[in-house]
């Protein structure tokens, strides 16, 4: 099935079988890189679509890629442009409300965030408390098991998740060395998400991007797989050529300013401000905290405290204004907040680590240090721009609460 080219559509195809079989889906001729017979790229990529097709082994492009306005993004009941045409945009909700611009997610989507994960007990208990939280899928940050054993990363996976629980992940420096392995063990997982509606382009693991049930995930191996300039690049690309309503980044490495311990600038500001630029939520992990700033607007103006603003229990996300979590609390174990690094930030609104706890700018006395994570609902009560946040342990303690809301979009050309 012939689909019209886009940016965010040039790479279209993926076998629901381990070979990575190819099935073009896109009516122009692909960009460099091109794929090959077998699915995976010249430079190692990986390129996926969209709902699965009744052709054995093959997925179809049933109107659109790793973009969310071709209703690729369709949930196990239907597209997840319910309001809509069907062309990402919506006419409204009636009752005298403002036209509905861009696309949103599945109503009461529910995803988990973490990092940092380690292998044992912890871990996977952190698996179990993201299953019985009722999350849809989960993203993780990098930084799988620690011992470069993809295997067993996956074993966990499955006693924490089930066989066949969505996870969409970046690699971390901590996975580098076997990132074949984890790559395969991702394009697994992945097929049961694209028979469920999701898609997919670019090198899974690293610079990649996905659609599931409304959600746009810009992704990238910054300072692992990939430099700098390039993630940034294909970052900006990739938000700027998509037009859903609620975007994510994710990530693995820091910039000092943006964690609570002793990391260094690893990522470059490039990334950070590529997001802020189209509002995306910028989600990393590789410090092993949890940290959630005020919504910030200036990204890499450290004098102007990168542009804090607003108040600690409601984030705004909008052309040029996003926040940024840390969730390397995973199952590794926590790290101290370190104060002769950070006390001078002004631009926290909640964290926890192994010495200090704050929710919403107050101290939590009776800091709860066990791994957990952090879960977003979008489209909550009933608002495709309205999300809820929370971050739990695997003790059932909160750990910090707030609301997000994305401020409203101009339409796409």
């Amino acid at each position: 099935m012939d689909t019209p080219c886009t940016p965010a559509t040039r790479y279209t195809t993926l076998s629901l079988s381990l070979s990575l079989g190819l099935v073009v889906g896109c009516s122009a001729e692909p960009a460099d890189p091109p794929f090959g017979e077998s699915g995976v790229g010249p430079d190692g990529s990986v390129a996926t679509v969209g709902n699965l097709d009744t052709s054995p082994g093959t997925v179809d492009v049933p109107g659109g890629a790793a973009s969310s306005g071709g209703g690729a993004a369709s949930t196990a009941g239907g597209d997840a442009n319910t309001t809509g045409a069907g062309d990402g945009a919506s006419t409204g909700g009636g009752d005298g409300a403002p036209p509905l611009i861009g696309t949103p997610t599945q109503e009461g989507l529910r995803v988990a965030f973490i990092g940092d994960q380690g292998n044992g007990e912890d871990s996977v208990a952190v698996r179990e408390l993201i299953e019985s939280e009722g999350a849809d899928f989960v993203l993780i940050a990098g930084d799988f098991d620690y011992e470069d054993d993809p295997n067993l990363w996956e074993e966990e996976n499955v006693e924490g998740f089930g066989s066949d629980y969505p996870i969409f992940a970046v690699v971390g420096n901590h996975d580098k060395a076997e990132f074949d392995g984890y790559q395969e063990k991702l394009v697994e997982r992945l097929q049961h998400a694209l028979a469920d509606g999701a898609a997919c382009t670019g090198e899974i693991g690293g610079n990649s991007a996905c659609t599931y049930r409304g959600l746009f995930m810009a992704m990238s191996g910054v300072d692992v797989t990939d430099g700098q300039a390039e993630s940034e690049d294909h970052l900006r690309a990739e938000l700027e050529a998509n037009d859903a309503i609620w975007s994510i980044c994710l990530w693995h490495k820091n910039q000092t300013d943006m964690q609570l311990g002793s990391k260094t600038n690893d990522a470059g500001w490039g990334v950070y401000q590529a997001c802020q630029d189209e509002g995306a939520i910028i989600i990393t992990g590789h410090e092993h905290t949890y940290s959630r700033t005020l919504t910030l607007t200036n990204l890499g103006n450290g004098d102007d405290g990168h542009g804090a603003t607003g108040v600690f229990d409601l984030v705004t996300v909008g052309e040029g204004s996003t926040f940024v979590s840390v969730v390397g609390t995973g199952g590794r174990g926590l790290r101290d907040y370190e104060a002769d690094k950070h006390d001078d930030d002004t631009w926290w609104a909640s964290f926890y680590t192994s010495n200090l706890c704050k929710m919403n700018g107050g101290v939590i006395d009776d800091c709860d240090e066990s791994p957990g994570a952090l879960f977003i609902d979008f489209y909550v009560d009933g608002d495709p721009y309205k999300a809820r946040g929370y971050v739990k342990t695997i003790n059932g303690t909160i750990m910090d609460e707030y609301e997000i809301i994305r401020e409203p979009m101009a339409e796409k050309s």
